[in-house]
């Protein structure tokens, strides 16, 4: 009896981890971008993560796609990768009202492309670095970067659009989530502040590893607690 427990008790234990290593993995299994500032108007450096290829097929090609509210991005040198940038033509608002020409116009960049020199093997990962200013807008704002990621055998567009409160698409686009701009001085330096609770807490885009593993703590805590009242309720019947 007591060996048909603990049989038992690892079975359900076994099935109680995979399901929330599971989870976690596939939410992990995204392009995903982290950025070094998040504030609205201010200079951040994002880092793309790109984890596996295309349905086992190494990844041969990465192409960012600019979002119109960035102007000027610049590419990290990622040795193992060779870059190329797509511009196009921007007349600024400014000088649209000043009826500036087309040819007069400036340009920008919409697309970066990383090439890689030898394929990147499906079960590896690389990452992506690209610098810009964060565009005007208010707290909660979504700034995507759609990326194609073409492999030897296929493709994935990772550009389906999020929105809070929604389930996540099967695709979604990495982004960069605005948090309020910062006040400056005049010469242009942020005004130092005293932090509050909840800033100085932080916000990321990043799945909350520590939620999931508590999460992960209480599923086996409560599978112990199964196997337990098991036990017992056949002791008792036994007798």
């Amino acid at each position: 009896m007591p060996k048909r427990v603990a049989v038992l008790g690892a079975a359900t234990l076994g099935v109680t981890a995979a399901i929330v290593l599971g989870t976690a993995a596939a939410a992990s299994a995204h392009v995903e971008a982290t950025a070094t500032s998040t504030a609205a108007n201010s200079y951040t450096t994002a880092t793309f993560s790109v984890p596996h290829g295309c349905d086992g097929s190494p990844t041969t090609k990465l192409t960012f796609h600019v979002p119109e509210s960035i102007i000027e991005v610049t590419p990290t040198v990622n040795p193992n990768w060779t870059i190329t940038k797509t511009t196009e033509p921007y007349t600024s608002a400014s000088a649209s009202a000043d009826d500036e020409s087309a040819e007069d116009a400036g340009q920008r960049v919409s697309a970066i492309t990383y090439t890689a020199k030898t394929p990147l093997p499906a079960d590896e990962r690389d990452t992506f670095s690209l610098s810009f200013s964060l565009p005007d807008g208010k707290a909660g704002d979504r700034v995507e970067f759609p990326v194609t990621q073409t492999c030897e055998k296929g493709s994935v567009e990772w550009d389906q659009q999020q929105q809070d409160g929604k389930a996540e698409p099967e695709h979604p686009a990495p982004s960069v989530v605005l948090t309020a701009a910062v006040a400056t001085e005049p010469d242009g330096d942020p005004i130092e502040t005293t932090p509050t609770a909840s800033a100085a807490s932080g916000t990321s885009s990043d799945p909350d590893l520590v939620g999931r593993f508590l999460g992960l703590g209480g599923l086996v805590l409560g599978a112990a607690a199964l196997v337990v009242a098991v036990a017992s309720t056949r002791r008792r019947t036994s007798k």
